[in-house]
C-alpha cells in the first residue's frame, strides 16, 4: 500500500493521536471539565445517562453506552441523569491542535457515538476495559496506547461513513481530492500549483478548483499554506530552530517563513513561541 491509498495514514507520520487519561469513575451528579488549554476530551460511557455541555454551545444527550468526542478545547459539563449515574473512563487528547493542524479542526466541536452503532469499536473496548481492571506493569502506557487506537477508529469512522459532508474528512473521502490533500501532506516542499494539484487529483484545473472550495470551503492554495504553516508551528513546538522548521515545512527560506507567519499569527516565530512557553508555564 502506498502513502496515496491511506490518506489518514499520511496525516498521522505528521501529527499523531495522542491521550492521557484524566479520570475514571462514576458521576452522579454535575463533573466540570476544563483540563490543559488547546486539549480535546475523550469520554467513554460504561453505563447510565448524561448531558455534556460545552460552554457556549448545545447539550447533547447519551441514554446508552456510548462516547462523546470534544477533538478541541472546549470547556464543558458532564452531568448524570437522575437517578441513572454514569461510569465513564475519560482522557485528554491531542490531534496536532496545539499547532492548529487541519485534523484537529476537521471534525465538528462535540462528536457522540453510541457503541452500537460502531461494531469495529468493540474490541478495542474490550480490551481497554479489560486492562482498565487489571493493575499489571505497563498499564498506563497501555491504556494510552489504547485510547489512541479508539481516536485512529472514530476519524476512519467519520470519514468513512460519511459523518463529514464539509472539511478535511470529507475531501479525504472525495476520491479526487483526497489524492491531491494527500499528495501535499505527503510532500509539503514540493512546488505545488494549481495545476499539478489539478493533475494530482485527475480532473480539470478549474473543475479541481471549484470541487475543493465546495468541500473545504477554501482554496488549494490556501489549503497548502495553512498546512505549511501546521508542519512549522508543530516543529517550533518540538524545538527544532526555525531554519530547519521552514525548510523541513515547504518554505524556500527563514525570512519567506518569518514573513508568512507574521501575516498568519500576527507575531514572529520567536515571540509566538515565548508566548506559548508562558502560557504553558503559568
Amino acid at each position: 500500500m502506498t502513502y496515496m491509498d491511506d490518506p489518514l495514514n499520511t496525516l498521522f507520520t505528521r501529527f499523531r493521536p495522542t491521550a492521557k487519561m484524566s479520570f475514571s469513575g462514576t458521576v452522579c451528579g454535575m463533573l466540570e471539565d476544563q483540563h490543559e488549554v488547546e486539549l480535546g476530551h475523550l469520554h467513554l460511557m460504561r453505563k447510565g445517562s448524561m448531558t455534556v455541555q460545552p460552554r457556549g454551545g448545545t447539550a447533547v444527550h447519551l441514554g446508552e453506552p456510548g462516547m462523546v468526542f470534544l477533538p478541541r478545547s472546549l470547556p464543558h459539563t458532564l452531568t448524570a441523569d437522575e437517578g441513572n449515574d454514569a461510569t465513564l473512563l475519560c482522557a485528554t487528547v491531542e490531534i496536532g491542535q496545539q499547532a492548529g493542524s487541519p485534523l484537529a479542526l476537521a471534525l465538528p466541536e462535540v462528536v457522540v457515538l453510541p457503541f452500537r452503532k460502531m461494531p469495529p469499536l468493540h474490541p478495542a473496548l474490550e480490551l481497554l476495559f479489560a486492562e482498565f481492571a487489571t493493575a499489571g506493569s505497563g498499564r498506563q502506557t497501555a491504556l494510552e496506547r489504547l485510547l489512541e487506537y479508539i481516536i485512529i477508529l472514530v476519524l476512519r469512522h467519520q470519514m468513512e461513513a460519511g459523518g463529514a459532508k464539509t472539511g478535511l474528512l470529507a475531501g479525504l473521502a472525495d476520491r479526487g481530492l483526497s489524492r491531491s490533500l494527500t499528495a501535499m501532506h505527503h510532500d509539503p516542499k514540493r512546488r505545488w500549483s494549481l495545476q499539478s494539484l489539478a493533475e494530482e487529483a485527475g480532473m480539470s484545473r478549474a473543475r479541481f478548483a471549484e470541487r475543493f472550495h465546495e468541500v473545504l470551503g477554501t482554496t488549494p492554495m490556501a489549503y497548502l499554506g495553512a498546512w505549511r504553516m501546521s508542519l512549522a508551528q508543530d516543529l517550533l513546538l518540538q524545538g527544532r530552530p526555525a531554519k530547519s522548521a521552514a525548510a523541513d515545512a515547504g518554505y524556500t527560506s527563514a525570512a519567506a517563513f518569518t514573513r508568512a507567519f507574521a501575516r498568519s499569527v500576527g507575531r514572529s516565530p520567536t515571540q509566538w513561541l515565548a508566548e506559548r512557553r508562558d502560557s504553558e508555564e503559568s
